[in-house]
């Protein structure tokens, strides 16, 4: 068998503390939960009109990068968005979905920043509305 370059990854010893909440019955030393989840989902358009390629990614990554610095990392994922116009017909854009998580003390101290960044971007982009899900809540600010 070859030898891995892989780091192996440290083992992790059980406490006694019992916690409630799945995947554990004993809170693993080591382990760190960050319980919220927050999702901001980047648009691919200014207004009405298709951005190109380069802004896009300009527009996910300062989006990554507000995320990491509220809660030191995210994930990012690229989906197609739909909606129906006022006209009746249904849209369909390319959106980055990013998501960040984060503990409630940590949130609490920068909630604002961020609803004014969210608000900012809408704003900046040209959305209606721009979408962002807090705890599986989606919200249209």
């Amino acid at each position: 068998m070859a030898k891995s370059d892989r780091t192996p990854v440290a083992r992790f010893d059980v406490e006694e503390e019992w916690v409630s909440a799945l995947p554990f019955d004993k809170l693993p030393k080591g382990i760190t939960h960050l319980p919220l989840e927050c999702v901001v989902y980047v648009p691919s358009t200014q207004g009405a009109h298709t951005i190109d390629a380069a802004e896009f990614a300009a527009r996910r990554d300062e989006a990554a990068d507000l995320l990491v610095s509220l809660f030191g990392g995210c994930r990012e994922s690229l989906a197609t968005g739909r909606y129906r116009a006022d006209d009746g017909s249904i849209v369909s854009e390319d959106v980055a979905i990013l998501t960040g998580f984060g503990d409630a003390d940590d949130y609490e101290r920068k909630r604002q920043e961020f609803l004014r960044w969210l608000i900012e971007k809408r704003d900046a982009w040209e959305q209606e509305a721009l979408g962002f899900e807090f705890e599986g809540d989606l919200w249209y600010l």
